[in-house]
């Protein structure tokens, strides 16, 4: 009977026997783990680059965007200063230079639109909107309740009031107006040329 001594040398032999029998050569060639190096690195490169691909795409549809939010608030704005312009023009041509009765004043008082300006406070595209056309449209509105109101408490009188509203208005027209139009056409173009056409929301003019 072999003693367990025995049994054991045998048992390792058989072993032993076995694992030379099985083929190591891949394990064995340094080639293989540099292969597999090699296919690690390119796994994190690629995921890396799509990762970077991806996000600079998404920065670049979210700045497109943006400005085409801000295109359309620039459009709106220039279009109700011009709606405003146009409504004080016919209150200073029609009633305010005949110098008429101070009840006459009130009642045809200009009714002036004021939507785009309030629905710009809650606007994140606002201060996207160059500043100079902001205080423009911000000082004609408070300039313009000035003198009608002035006008209508005779603080002014009613000749003054026309000349200073006539001024107004003809600089507005020369100098605002025109530089926020020239702003929202050149966006506009800028957007046309990446693909974007905000003239198909335009109404016809």
């Amino acid at each position: 009977m072999a003693s367990p001594i025995a049994k054991g040398k045998q048992i390792g032999g058989r072993a032993g026997e076995k694992i030379k029998d099985m083929d190591h050569n891949d394990l064995g060639k340094s080639g293989f783990w540099i292969a597999q190096m090699f296919v690690v690195a390119a796994t994190i490169i690629g995921v890396y680059l799509a990762a970077h691909a991806g996000l600079k795409q998404a920065i670049i549809f979210d700045s497109l965007t943006s400005q085409e939010s801000s295109y359309y608030l620039r459009k709106s704005l220039h279009d109700e200063l011009a709606d405003n312009v146009a409504a004080l023009r016919a209150y200073n041509d029609d009633t305010l230079s005949r110098s008429p009765p101070q009840s006459e004043l009130e009642n045809n008082r200009p009714v002036l639109s004021r939507f785009v300006r309030d629905t710009m406070r809650y606007s994140p595209n606002t201060f996207e909107i160059p500043s100079p056309f902001l205080t423009g449209a911000r000082r004609f509105h408070l300039k313009a309740d000035e003198i009608v109101r002035k006008a209508e408490g005779r603080v002014y009188g009613a000749g003054f009031a026309s000349k200073q509203l006539a001024a107004l208005l003809d600089d507005v027209e020369a100098n605002l107006l025109p530089n926020l139009r020239e702003n929202h056409e050149a966006l506009a173009a800028d957007l046309a040329a990446r693909g974007i056409d905000v003239t198909v929301l335009k109404e016809t003019e």
